[in-house]
């Protein structure tokens, strides 16, 4: 019996292991959006350029995704 709780705790502990670590990313820049009328800080944690149109990944309220630029009225990015 104690064998079979060893194999099962160290299966899990190797599985636990074996996922990929998330590392905490920093901003690259800060964005303005306007959302219901008021004026709102969006940090921007990177620049891509697609389809000759450029798109910020950023964070709170788009949930970390790529938003066009031209969702923002202003930015700090390059």
């Amino acid at each position: 019996m104690k064998n079979k709780i060893m194999v099962v705790l160290t299966s899990c502990f190797l599985f636990a292991c074996s996922g990929t670590v998330i590392e905490k990313q920093q901003p690259v820049c800060e964005a303005t959006v306007k959302i219901g009328g008021q004026e709102s800080f969006v940090q921007v944690y990177g620049v891509r350029k697609v389809a000759g149109q450029t798109e910020y990944k950023s964070g709170y309220p788009f949930n970390w995704r790529w938003v066009n630029k031209s969702n923002f009225t202003s930015s700090t990015c390059k």
